[in-house]
């Protein structure tokens, strides 16, 4: 059984063998023109069919054409292919005869063929069709379909024009629209430059800070720059011109976050941050760069002022901590008692607390010397017996550096009305004037009422700490009376950029302290 089952087998292979022999024979003999005729399926059977009317003229123009061409039976199978549509599938002519057409249609393309060819048997039809190339890649191609007969029976005659190339310019002219309209959308300058160096594409925003068309002007004239590289960069730390930055770009090295400014008078105090990257070719050549230029100068502002603030920040801090320290040992030497110092050295802190609060309420800025005098004297005025303190002065606004001395100045005037002076009994009033003459701060403490003083007065740390504040910070002289009928402190100094409106007199109502 076997033996005859391989005999069958041979049989079969080699009478498919003859048959493909002699459909190559055919269409050999077509192409070359002794055929005439064509064996056709129809309804009834095989007929033969003729190119009636054309024949030699019909095959010779169908082969030199440029654009595919097909004959398809009832069955809507390919009769005749010519070698321009074999070639634009990849295929021999012999593999496309007797197929389907649809087999060589992209699949989402076989109901609009279908469609297609119905309409073509009636009358003329195009209609644009994706086929499918031996290699599996897509082939747009515009199918015009036509009837035709041969020997009385019907057929399509198929034109089939490869829009390969008209696509792709297609494609080319929508990705330039698209990159245009980037390019005019974009707020930040971009500049895209040939491997020459050339500009061959600008932003709006690019024309607009340079004040000047780019396009076809070479980089490094158009745009001359200074760069300096960051730390991550080939050449980190380096400063590079326009044009070394282009031959760096070339090699293929892309930079980020690059620190640039442009070297003309108009631009010269802005900052830029310049970001540049090659651009390359499908077969992977570098025919170009783009740069894209990010104004940063209000950053490098912020940068800079940041720096000086942290700077201006260390210095006060130092500064603090030495008044600290100098407040903390005198104020040890001059109290014995561990409970007396902690009480001193407390209320001389809280001095100084007082004094950056309110500078930074202000924001490091002048402070008005009312506020100040208000706010030092709040602790020590209240009770059901009137105002204890009243001042008077003109408008005064005090720079910063003098804020924290005045404070302390106050505060040990203060101290000293509350354990010895008038806010140490219930009567006890204080009055404050303050006036310019143009140079100097004339300023004057005067106690009334207070209690009677006994004994030979002696001047303590408070008073010595008055003296060296007023002298040393304030560049000023410090007159301390100890009368009995009153303390009394007349203070003189300077105030850069002296700020005063009219003088308001004592005699007017007293300033409440809350």
């Amino acid at each position: 059984m076997k033996g005859i089952a391989k005999k069958i087998q041979a049989s079969e292979v080699e009478t498919l063998r003859l048959r493909l022999t002699e459909a190559e024979e055919a269409l050999q003999a077509i192409a070359k023109g002794s055929v005439d005729a064509l064996v056709v399926g129809g309804p009834r059977g095989p007929v033969v069919s003729t190119l009636a009317g054309a024949q030699e003229p019909y095959r010779l123009v169908v082969e030199r054409m440029h654009e595919g061409a097909l004959t398809l039976g009832e069955d809507r199978r390919i009769l005749y292919s010519n070698r321009h549509f074999a070639h634009l599938l990849g295929y021999p002519v012999a593999h496309l005869v007797g197929k389907p057409v649809a087999n060589f249609v992209a699949p989402e393309d076989a109901a609009r063929l279908a469609d297609l060819l119905d309409h073509g048997a009636k009358q003329p039809a195009s209609r644009e069709l994706k086929f499918r190339r031996r290699d599996g890649s897509a082939t747009p191609a515009l199918v015009g379909v036509g009837s035709l007969t041969l020997d009385q029976t019907p057929a399509l005659l198929l034109i089939i024009t490869d829009l390969t190339a008209q696509k792709h310019s297609e494609e080319l002219a929508a990705a330039e629209r698209f990159a245009r309209s980037i390019l005019e959308q974009a707020t930040e300058a971009v500049v895209v430059c040939n491997a020459d160096g050339r500009i061959t594409k600008a932003s709006f925003a690019a024309e607009r800070l340079l004040d000047k068309p780019l396009e076809g002007k070479l980089l490094a004239d158009a745009v001359p720059m200074e760069v300096e590289l960051p730390a991550e960069a080939h050449h980190s730390g380096v400063r590079m011109s326009s044009r070394e930055v282009l031959e760096l770009v070339l090699e293929r090295h892309s930079l980020r976050g690059a620190e640039a400014q442009i070297c003309l008078p108009r631009l010269h105090e802005k900052h830029f941050l310049l970001s540049a990257g090659p651009l390359s070719d499908e077969p992977g050549g570098c025919i170009g760069c783009i740069f894209t230029l990010t104004e940063i100068t209000d950053r490098k502002r912020a940068e800079t002022q940041q720096t000086m603030l942290v700077a201006e920040l260390n210095h006060r801090v130092k500064n603090i901590l030495a008044i600290v320290q100098s407040v903390a040992w005198q104020t040890l030497s001059a109290n014995h008692s561990p409970s007396e110092f902690k009480r001193a050295f407390d209320g001389r802190l809280r001095a100084l607390s007082l004094a950056h609060d309110i500078l930074t309420q202000g924001r490091w800025g002048h402070v008005d010397f009312e506020q100040l005098v208000e706010r030092s004297l709040a602790p020590y005025h209240g009770g059901d017996h009137g105002m204890r303190a009243q001042w008077s002065g003109s408008r005064l606004s005090l720079p910063p550096n003098m804020v924290v001395p005045l404070s302390m100045v106050l505060h040990e005037l203060s101290t000293n009305a509350a354990k010895y002076g008038a806010f140490s009994v219930e009567h006890g009033r204080v009055n404050i004037a303050w006036r310019s003459d143009g140079v100097n701060v004339l300023f004057t403490w005067t106690e009334t009422n207070g209690p009677p003083v006994k004994g030979e007065i002696k001047a303590g740390f408070g008073s010595k700490l008055i003296s060296r504040v007023v002298s040393y910070d304030l560049l000023g002289t410090a007159d301390l009376d100890f009368d009995r009928e009153g303390f009394r402190c007349a203070l003189t100094f300077p105030v850069p950029k002296l700020r005063t409106d009219a003088l308001r007199p004592l005699s007017a109502a007293p300033s409440p302290v809350h």
